[in-house]
């Protein structure tokens, strides 16, 4: 356990710097070097490493709070950093080995067995990251050409461990046909544009009838899990979080606890909430709900406050359950 926020560290050549011991927050591993970063969205880590999701716009003031919430959690502290609280590529990978070695289903250990091989690049990278932040707190604003070289000489070692991460990752592309993978990318697509569409998202739990909460969905990013369009992301009221896959979904309690769900048999139901006579349930909540959605297999239902675009993700779904 380390207790103190820093150690002091040789990186050779005489050159001592104070590294920090708080994991270091960065998109390696998730966003490519190329257009993401220049879109100017941002890598939301969800507490463990290469999980988490792409920040949208919106003019959700709650989605908003949802956001700021984890980017709070990013903030050094010491206290969460002794208790286990930070983000620790090694913690993560013992997990992650644990679960492989109990894992049964051969999809799940596939994906654990990608998960472990990008924890082990990752964690020597982001040491690396620390390394450099030190090299540049040093320097401040008195440029020395000897610690310049030496952070140019780390930043190449990054850039080639991007491509050392690119071959290990789990990519979604080459598990699939190009008949299902393009019905996959055409129902990323619709669901991109359910979400900004949709202000308002709500977790009906179906084990009490009082039980509404608003709930926020997006493109996420699971166990670095590599795909085009990242894996849209649903979330239920108690942190659950259910991504979707070409040919199932990712029940995810954490990053290594997990179940695959085939989505072929699985019946989503999509339906209109009559305005004209709205149920005792809606009005009991003021919540102005247009359409919901039922996953029965999963004991899931959400209420949407616009209809048009929902019917047409779930349209776009049963096209791809349909190529399965």
């Amino acid at each position: 356990m380390q207790l103190l926020p820093f150690s002091r560290k040789s990186i050779g050549d005489g050159v001592f710097v104070n590294v920090s011991n708080h994991f270091y927050y960065s998109d390696f591993g998730v966003c490519d070097n190329g257009e993401f970063r220049h879109h100017g969205r941002r890598y939301i880590c969800t507490g463990t490493p290469g999980t988490g999701f792409i920040e949208r716009e919106s003019e959700s003031h709650s989605y908003n709070r949802f956001v700021r919430r984890w980017l709070e959690a990013e903030i050094p502290s010491w206290w969460a950093m002794v208790t286990g609280r930070e983000p620790n590529y090694g913690r993560e990978l013992k997990r992650a080995n644990i679960a492989l070695r109990e894992a049964v289903d051969p999809k799940k250990r596939e994906i654990l067995e990608c998960y472990t091989n990008a924890l082990t690049v990752g964690q020597g990278v982001e040491y690396m990251q620390r390394v450099v932040k030190a090299l540049k707190n040093k320097m401040g604003h008195h440029k020395n050409k000897h610690m310049v070289s030496i952070v140019g000489r780390y930043k190449r070692i990054i850039e080639n461990q991007e491509g050392i991460m690119h071959n290990v990752e789990y990519k979604v592309a080459e598990h699939y046909s190009p008949e299902v993978y393009e019905a996959y990318l055409s129902m990323c697509e619709a669901f991109v544009r359910m979400i900004s569409s949709c202000r308002r998202i709500w977790h009906h739990d179906n084990s009490s009838r009082d039980e509404f909460a608003q709930v926020f969905f997006d493109m996420g990013v699971f166990d670095f899990i590599s795909a085009e369009h990242y894996l849209p992301l649903m979330r239920d009221s108690h942190g659950v979080s259910y991504y979707l896959l070409p040919d199932a979904v990712l029940v995810g309690r954490s990053s290594v606890d997990f179940d695959l769900v085939p989505l072929k048999n699985m019946t989503v139901v999509v339906q209109e909430m009559a305005i004209e006579e709205p149920t005792e349930l809606i009005n009991s909540h003021l919540i102005d709900a247009a359409c919901m959605i039922q996953i029965p297999s999963l004991d899931l239902a959400f209420y949407f406050n616009h209809m048009k675009v929902v019917f047409g993700f779930v349209d776009a779904l049963n096209n791809l359950k349909s190529k399965l």
